[in-house]
């Protein structure tokens, strides 16, 4: 029997799962989804009890996904009832109502957009993508997600994290004995630097591929560098964009013919 005077049952469950990172166009619909429903209820629509849990749930996403990119709170009220203590007060009319929200969204909408245009990844994906490489891909996808709101040193951490990972996904994707020469032994498959010699031996050898080798050889030592040393943005920019770089390189050796 639990004891009343006892609080620790208080903090069970404390901890929810972290929520996956939203990516910037993910956060734009939680934005305007969060925008739509303020505007409804203070314009005589739903019922400010039957809308108010949902809202609260989303203001927490938005919220976090806003600080993490380091921007500030798109709108400022945590409950829907505060919204109506501040609209009864300083927006009588609908219109100005629906004005006010409009003018917020645009705030924030601006603000996301500059973090975008200074954080713009490339990934030259394949446009009829092998389902062979749907893991990695999705990976890459997070990754890409990661940087863009990635703000300090715990973060780009957390970036060269990834791309570690990624590495060692793509290590074990491209693990074919067939890259084995006779009577050598076969790496571990999650020896990712083995294997990328291996293919590089056998898809890019020779003088002409030897800044190619060396520059896909580099990227595992990068993305150590990024997840355990003291770094800054550009260096989580760098060992991201450098996976991706990997990977689909590695892609096109893999898949092309020999």
């Amino acid at each position: 029997m639990t004891d009343p005077n006892q609080i620790s049952d208080l903090f069970e469950g404390s901890s929810p799962s972290p929520q996956p990172v939203l990516t910037i166009p993910e956060i734009k619909i939680l934005l305007q989804q969060q925008a739509n429903t303020i505007v409804s209820t203070g314009t005589g629509g739903p019922s400010f009890d039957s809308e108010n849990p949902g809202y609260k749930k989303k203001d927490a996403r938005l919220n976090a996904a806003f600080a993490r990119l380091g921007l500030p709170k798109p709108f400022p009220w945590r409950s829907l009832w505060d919204w109506h203590g501040y609209y009864a007060m300083e927006l009588p009319r609908y219109q100005d109502r629906r004005q006010h929200i409009r003018d917020l969204v645009a705030a924030g909408l601006e603000q996301l957009a500059i973090v975008e245009a200074t954080a713009n990844i490339v990934d030259p994906g394949p446009e009829d993508p092998d389902p062979t490489w749907e893991g990695v891909n999705i990976r890459v996808t997070g990754l890409v997600a990661e940087i863009s709101s990635a703000r300090d040193k715990d973060t780009w951490q957390d970036v060269g994290r990834r791309s570690r990972e990624i590495l060692i996904d793509l290590g074990m994707l491209i693990a074919d004995p067939g890259l084995v020469s006779d009577g050598n032994p076969v790496p571990k498959g999650a020896d990712a630097n083995a294997w990328f010699d291996l293919l590089l031996t056998q898809r890019a050898a020779g003088n002409g591929k030897k800044e190619l080798r060396a520059t896909m050889r580099a990227t595992w030592d990068l993305a150590q560098k990024v997840t355990h040393g003291d770094i800054d943005h550009v260096d989580a920019f760098a060992s991201a964009q450098a996976t991706i770089l990997l990977v689909r390189t590695a892609q096109m050796l893999f898949n092309q013919e020999d």
